[in-house]
């Protein structure tokens, strides 16, 4: 077995990795860096070997951003790629929505990364697996299994298998149960001979309940409203905005807070409309309100901004906006915060990861805002962060190392702090478990004699 590293080891984004077995090549997820320049946002494909295979974990835009460049440049009109029918469904919203939002910050001097034809063509190769079912890859030499993965709708784990060998794809995953979705099932279905497992949150467990932190942020967010004052939510289109619309649908609906208005933009509105269609993959509640033909997201106050409509119209009254995207790269939220930073009366509740050297990033820790011209000015606003994570912590994802025992273990998908902390919480609690941390564009060949699959 041979696994290079492509993209999205030692980072989180542009997660791409290239692994042989048996002679047969399958990529696993061609995602993007977002909020870099156009030579730095793709995986290293000049080092990729024509795969015979491409498998998708999830839908976010760091595993499939790069999926259209992936298909128009460097694989053959026969070659599948293959994920569940929602990571599908939900990739062709974003890829749509990259587009969208490149066209509008274009830069005359750089062409698109790629267009609306590239995203049908990708989409075209796509095919629809269901979880738990042993897929023939690779012309029957390998089999591939999505497990589910907690974290958004339609993320899996991906267990590769060939005669000899097997290999679990954590991608990104989440022990416990959200509002929209369960979390991860079956952690020990599959015993692996390798595992490469994401680590964003690897140095820390999540020292606050969920529901606590539920509760402070719907407090929050109702008091600084009846002051008269704005809030904004920037979320990931899929998976966090869905998880803080239910959170303030659910407090009102009990009475915990008063009812105020809650205002949806951007690609979460068309992620929205996809829940439905996927019952498979929706929690108990969810699922119920579906049967009952209740809408999911929506209420008499929890409404869809209008396409036509501009930030500094719904600004107009004390609201809530929830708007892509989470790290404040572009998209709606960057237009709605840069109405409401200089205002002491509002409030920026960041929800979900941050990574440095973004937006996002630089509000939360530096209190800098740029300009669209690039010039700093003071954040005058409050920002507050809550930990809603849909990535497991160092506990749980220690714990799911005790139970796989995988002869080998990759830690990818986070920083150093992150890597280093969850090596050694792993190394305490498995020490015959070996841990690598490699760097982007690293190769490893692992001899392996025998399959450890459980049945």
């Amino acid at each position: 077995m041979h696994i290079h590293f492509l993209g999205g080891a030692n980072e989180v984004g542009a997660s791409s990795t290239l692994i042989t077995i048996g002679g047969q090549r399958i990529l696993v997820d061609a995602g993007i860096r977002m909020n870099s320049t156009p030579d730095e946002q793709l995986p290293y494909f000049s080092d990729l070997d024509t795969p015979d295979a491409v498998l998708l974990t999830h839908a976010h835009t760091d595993h499939t951003g790069a999926l259209p460049v992936l298909i128009r440049d460097h694989l053959p009109k026969g070659v599948k790629v293959y994920s569940t029918a929602s990571t599908k469904a939900i990739t062709q919203v974003l890829l749509e929505g990259n587009v969208n939002l490149e066209r509008r910050e274009k830069q005359e001097d750089k062409p698109p990364l790629y267009t609306n034809s590239d995203v049908d063509a990708a989409l075209k190769r796509v095919v629809k697996v269901p979880w738990w079912e042993s897929k023939p890859i690779c012309g029957g030499a390998l089999t591939a299994t999505w497990i589910p993965a907690g974290h958004i709708l339609g993320a899996s784990m991906i267990c590769i298998e060939g005669e000899r060998e097997s290999i679990l794809m954590t991608g990104d995953v989440s022990v416990n149960n959200q509002l929209s979705i369960p979390g991860m099932a079956d952690k020990g279905a599959y015993q692996p001979d390798v595992m490469v497992m994401e680590s964003t949150y690897g140095a820390r467990s999540h020292p606050i309940s969920r529901a606590k932190e539920e509760d402070r942020l719907v407090s929050d967010v109702a008091a600084r409203i009846a002051a008269g004052g704005h809030v904004l939510m920037p979320v990931f289109a899929v998976g966090r905005a869905q998880e803080v619309i239910l959170i303030l649908k659910r407090a009102m609906e009990c009475g915990k807070i008063p009812e105020f208005p809650v205002y949806i933009d951007g690609m979460a509105c068309a992620v929205n409309e996809l829940y439905p269609k996927f019952v498979d993959a929706l929690s108990l509640d969810l699922l119920s309100a579906v049967i009952r033909g209740e809408p999911l997201f929506y209420s008499e106050h929890i409404k869809k901004v209008p396409p036509c409509d501009k930030p500094y119209h719904i600004l107009s009254k004390p609201c809530c906006i929830v708007a892509p995207s989470g790290m404040l790269i572009g998209g709606r939220s960057w237009d709605y915060a840069d109405l409401l930073v200089d205002d002491p009366k509002n409030l920026i509740a960041i929800t979900g990861y941050q990574a440095k050297g973004n937006p996002g990033y630089t509000l939360k820790n530096e209190e800098e805002w740029k300009r669209e011209n690039g010039s700093p000015i003071p954040v005058e606003c409050d920002v507050e962060s809550y930990q809603l994570s849909a990535h497991a912590n160092q506990s749980e994802l220690t714990q799911l190392v005790k139970e796989v025992q995988p002869r080998k273990l990759f830690l990818v998908h986070g920083d150093t702090k992150a890597r280093e902390g969850l090596k050694r919480s792993i190394q305490k609690t498995s020490p015959a478990v070996h841990v690598e941390l490699p760097q982007n564009g690293d190769s490893y060949y692992e001899q392996v004699y025998r399959l450890r699959r459980v049945a």
